[in-house]
């Protein structure tokens, strides 16, 4: 199970850097960022878990700010393929 988790991590950092290298449009990033915020909480779920099930002002915010974190890393990758293009 772990190395399938790792093949579809190492496949979303290739889909950020592919998509600076091809070009794609900005608004893009903040696409893959969910799925990058969705496989994020998933690793994490342990921690999360707590805050589903309390569903307060708390979760939102940790979702916004990891949100934003995964977009910002998601964006370094983008800029990276697109330098190499």
């Amino acid at each position: 199970m772990n190395f399938i988790k790792g093949l579809l991590g190492i496949g979303l950092l290739a889909s950020a850097i592919y998509m600076g290298f091809a070009n794609f449009p900005l608004w893009s990033v903040s696409l893959l960022s969910l799925f990058f915020t969705a496989a994020y909480i998933q690793s994490k779920w342990y921690l999360w878990n707590r805050l589903f099930q309390q569903q307060n002002r708390k979760l939102y915010q940790s979702l916004l700010v990891t949100y934003l974190i995964q977009t910002v890393l998601v964006f370094v990758f983008y800029l990276l393929g697109s330098g190499v293009a």
